[in-house]
């Protein structure tokens, strides 16, 4: 046991338990939030990053193509551009979950008021009721809705993290030129 009574949750275990249900519903946070609510949580309960998401990683990877921009322009005798170098850190992983995960959500937002639009259809038609057909569209917009809303939550879950990738890497090369302009 660790300090206070408590184990430290390793990494190893993290792998094992993460399937996709486990991403889709964000079940890879259960222990986190149990811990939390047995105790404050300290530097050990949480997992230790990894490379791809740490700040010199990024920041290294960000200087990279800062001076891969910078040689291409200085041999066409262009200006180099920083956004150019910030589009390539973003991953092509990275920019499909945010496409597909914008297109589901569209197209469930979409999909909502035809739904509803036909339930409501069916139920003032004077027709004899099919009820197959009644729980079928109810069915339909139970389904819609949970599938926008996960899609609506990894949607803005990737973006806000990609924002924080981008936010720490520019900032980490700032201090890195800041740093070196004082020192040179």
């Amino acid at each position: 046991m660790a300090r206070k009574g408590y184990n430290k949750i390793s990494a190893s275990e993290d792998k094992e338990g993460v399937s996709f249900v486990s991403l889709l519903f964000f079940q890879w946070m259960n222990n986190i939030f149990k811990i939390g609510s047995e105790r404050p949580l300290d530097e050990n309960d949480l997992l230790p990053l990894s490379k791809e998401n740490s700040s010199t990683f990024l920041t290294n990877q960000l200087q990279a193509n800062w001076n891969k921009e910078t040689a291409k322009c200085n041999r066409n005798q262009n200006r180099n551009r920083l956004w150019k170098c910030v589009i390539k850190l973003i991953s092509l992983k990275d920019a499909m979950i945010i496409v597909s995960t914008y297109a589901l959500r569209t197209i469930s937002t979409l999909l909502q008021p035809l739904l509803l639009g036909y339930l409501i259809s069916i139920l003032m038609s004077s027709e004899p009721q099919k009820d197959n057909l009644l729980y079928g569209c109810t069915l339909a917009l139970c389904i819609n809705s949970i599938i926008g809303a996960l899609c609506m939550h990894h949607y803005e879950y990737r973006c806000e993290l990609l924002g924080i990738k981008i936010s720490c890497a520019l900032k980490g090369l700032i201090y890195y030129k800041v740093s070196t302009n004082g020192v040179e």
